[in-house]
């Protein structure tokens, strides 16, 4: 493990994370656990019937994306895949006593590779949030909402997706000092006043609980073979607009991303203001599948056409590792970051004598 650290804490240098011109990312290996999913979005092409990852056939995945760079891998789930029975089947079969035991073994594997484990899950219990606290960084949870009027249209069949029990996921998170990426789905069918109302929730759990990591403002577009296939994309100029009015309400604190996989031309965005670009993955996110993000060399290109430079940070930011917001686990790779930040800020005022 401390061979392990060593290596980690050469290759990132937090004193560049908050620089002026940095324009940041966690370089990330999504791994998709299961794709089975208790909702059934009309627009989602991820859900599927599947059934959960071999828990060690994670480890060789693990070890080529830690050799390529990644610091992050990324657990994502469809929502409580341990609603099936041959789900519940196969966890008593590999000896877990809970869907989140296993998630949290997983997780312990990608940890002992030297990953900080992130995890996409969908809805989580108080107590499987406390458990996860101890293993993951960040716990990512959309709340991809709509106006009251629009549930039934939308959401028919995705009981996971009632917005005031995210909500919840998201304040119970809080309470224990989880960092947590939300957001929400631009172009559903929400009204503005909708996406200001969410918006107003977020900044009010974050001042009062301050663990909201990042604010994700996800674009609309249909997978080919879903029920809204045909429906039109969220345009270039709602999401700008999406992100002007997100910038107006949550706190400067709070980073806001666009996803690079469904907005390859990113530069409009880093021009309004965003300076993280959220994951880069090895390899394709599961959950798009059919998009591809700008190369390493464009968004080099892009940086330095802007006066930014590009900059990989751990996929927990330098402000929560300053405040020690993760687990004693967790510490055992990022206490040596805080020690540094914490010299660093020792150090500057006698720099400047």
């Amino acid at each position: 493990m401390e061979q392990v650290t060593k290596s980690v804490e050469d290759d990132i240098q937090l004193s560049l994370e908050d620089a002026p011109d940095a324009l940041t990312y966690s370089l990330a290996l999504p791994m998709s656990l299961s794709r089975l999913c208790r909702n059934n979005c009309p627009y989602c092409g991820f859900r599927k019937r599947d059934s959960l990852m071999v828990p060690y056939s994670t480890i060789k995945m693990c070890k080529h994306a830690r050799s390529e760079g990644a610091r992050e891998v990324l657990y994502i789930s469809g929502e409580r895949p341990d609603k099936f029975p041959h789900v519940r089947a196969l966890l008593d079969l590999w000896g877990f006593e809970s869907y989140v035991d296993y998630v949290y073994t997983v997780s312990e594997l990608g940890f002992l590779e030297g990953f900080i484990p992130v995890v996409e899950l969908g809805f989580l219990s108080p107590v499987e949030l406390r458990r996860l606290y101890e293993v993951a960084a960040v716990c990512r949870i959309m709340l991809d909402s709509v106006d009251e009027g629009h549930v039934g249209k939308i959401y028919p069949e995705s009981p996971g997706k009632r917005l005031e029990l995210r909500l919840k996921v998201v304040e119970w998170a809080g309470k224990i000092g989880f960092p947590i990426n939300t957001g929400i789905m631009v172009g559903i069918g929400e009204s503005a006043s909708h996406r200001r109302d969410v918006l107003k929730e977020i900044a009010s759990l974050h001042k009062q609980y301050g663990h909201i990591h990042e604010f994700t403002l996800q674009n609309f577009s249909p997978e080919p073979g879903t029920k809204f296939e045909g429906n039109n994309p969220t345009s270039k100029k709602d999401m700008l607009a999406a992100l002007e009015v997100a910038k107006n309400i949550l706190p400067s604190d709070i980073s806001i991303t666009v996803p690079l996989e469904l907005n390859p031309d990113i530069e409009p965005f880093i021009q309004a203001g965003v300076r993280d670009l959220g994951r880069l993955y090895v390899g394709r996110n599961p959950a798009y599948s059919r998009n591809l993000a700008p190369s390493m060399a464009q968004l080099t290109e892009i940086a330095e056409r802007n006066g930014l430079r590009l900059h990989q940070r751990l996929p927990i930011r330098k402000s929560f590792i300053k405040q020690g917001r993760y687990s004693k686990k967790l510490g055992q790779l990022l206490d040596g970051y805080r020690y540094k930040i914490k010299k660093e800020s020792q150090d500057k005022p006698k720099s400047s004598v």
